[in-house]
């Protein structure tokens, strides 16, 4: 009998202290750092409990240090200038800041999904929910939003689970108005430049004419044919520039006249054949394009302009003999228009640069029409590139989108 309670009062002194060992540890895990546990036992369990007690001030610590940076970068995200917003797998919102609520006219709420909005922002939306179902890990995009152009980057949080994507709302409007004046003041200082050098010669020409005129001799009217001919060279060449810098600024003779169905194949065949009139020339002017190839949404007096600028391009380019081929091959939802040259090629480093204006790799000319290309291309909510053909030559892409009439993509077969 006497060594049964002696076991009892044994298992009670051991059971006892882990008892409390556990139920502290339970209000631990919910969240209670303020526990202490009595360490002046004198057995070995103030030991453990000692070390529990250091454990969890410990934790205090760690967690004090966490709020803090937790508090520090919520508030630099607040204050950030570019709107910040981060979802998680679902789609739905952990995180939004002051200057992305402002940009999304304040309708987004944490742990919500990303609300429903009409128009352009209507868009960004889908755009968002087509980077979480497709898992991209990094996307950037543009959106006009009435006078507001906002960039849009989306990034992911993580590979691994949870996952979801930090956005970044960046309002560009004042960059790219800024932008916009400095390309004019550059421009204003290529027009003075282009202008001056055809008033050079014609200068020198009439001086000639008048000196012809006082010497009055028997040679004046050979004087007066040859230098009017090469003041008339250089009005031709006034004129060209002027054109040139008006189309740049203004470009389609269209201006704002709505969008059309425009066949590709038709326009290329006209086009090519003022190229192809000297048949038999050192340069080939050919042609690529499939029968059944759907219209476009264009104005087909600007794709007229767009293929004799690429062409004129690629004439210029090819030393000798060569050829130009104009391609097209019809994709989901645009057609990529294509005008591939064997000449002798851009430089890598180059290609992102051949459509500004002002860039030219040869010594004549405006320099402005890539630079017109790519505004035109781009007033048809088309995108145009640039990359070398295989080590030779140059190949111009363009993608434009489906002409659709309402109802669907003019052409295409119900499904």
């Amino acid at each position: 009998g006497l060594s049964l309670v002696l076991a009892f009062l044994v298992a009670r002194t051991l059971t006892s202290p882990i008892r409390t060992l556990q139920v502290a540890s339970e209000r631990v895990g919910g969240g209670d750092l303020d526990l202490q546990l009595p360490s002046d036992q004198a057995d070995e369990f103030g030991s453990v409990f000692s070390a529990f007690n250091r454990m969890v001030l410990r934790l205090q610590r760690a967690r004090r240090a966490l709020v803090r940076t937790t508090r520090r970068t919520e508030a630099i995200v607040e204050d950030a200038a570019t709107g910040v917003v981060a979802l998680d797998a679902m789609g739905r919102v952990i995180l939004v800041n002051a200057r992305a609520q402002d940009v999304l006219e304040g309708r987004v709420e944490v742990g919500g999904p990303m609300p429903r909005f009409d128009g352009p922002r209507g868009e960004f939306v889908e755009w968002v929910e087509g980077c979480l179902r497709d898992g991209l890990r990094e996307a950037t995009v543009e959106f006009q939003w009435g006078e507001r152009r906002i960039r849009v980057r989306a990034r992911e949080v993580s590979r691994q689970e949870p996952g979801g994507i930090v956005l970044s709302l960046e309002d560009i409007t004042d960059e790219l108005r800024t932008e916009r004046i400095l390309a004019w003041g550059e421009m204003a200082q290529q027009v003075a430049h282009e202008v001056k050098n055809p008033l050079t010669p014609i200068k020198l020409s009439v001086q000639h004419i008048q000196k012809a005129w006082k010497d009055q001799k028997g040679e004046f009217e050979a004087v007066l044919g040859r230098n009017a001919g090469a003041i008339l060279k250089e009005i031709d060449r006034l004129a060209e520039i002027a054109s040139g810098f008006s189309r740049f600024g203004a470009p389609g003779p269209a201006g704002d006249a709505p969008l059309e169905p425009v066949d590709v194949g038709a326009v290329a065949r006209e086009v090519l054949t003022l190229y192809r009139g000297g048949e038999g020339g050192p340069i080939d002017f050919a042609a690529d394009i499939p029968e059944d190839l759907p219209l476009i949404s264009a104005r087909e007096t600007e794709l007229k302009e767009v293929l004799s600028n690429l062409l004129e391009n690629a004439r210029a380019a090819i030393e000798g003999k060569g050829s130009v081929v104009i391609e097209a091959v019809k994709g989901p939802t645009a057609v990529e228009v294509r005008v591939r040259d064997n000449g002798t090629g851009i430089p890598v480093d180059l290609l992102g640069r051949i459509f500004e204006p002002q860039f030219s790799t040869r010594s004549t000319g405006t320099g402005l029409g890539l630079a017109i290309v790519r505004k035109l291309v781009e007033s048809w909510d088309g995108t145009v590139a640039a990359e070398v053909d295989r080590g030779e030559g140059t190949v111009i892409r363009m993608r434009l989108r489906l002409w659709t009439d309402g109802d669907g993509i003019v052409g295409e077969e119900d499904s």
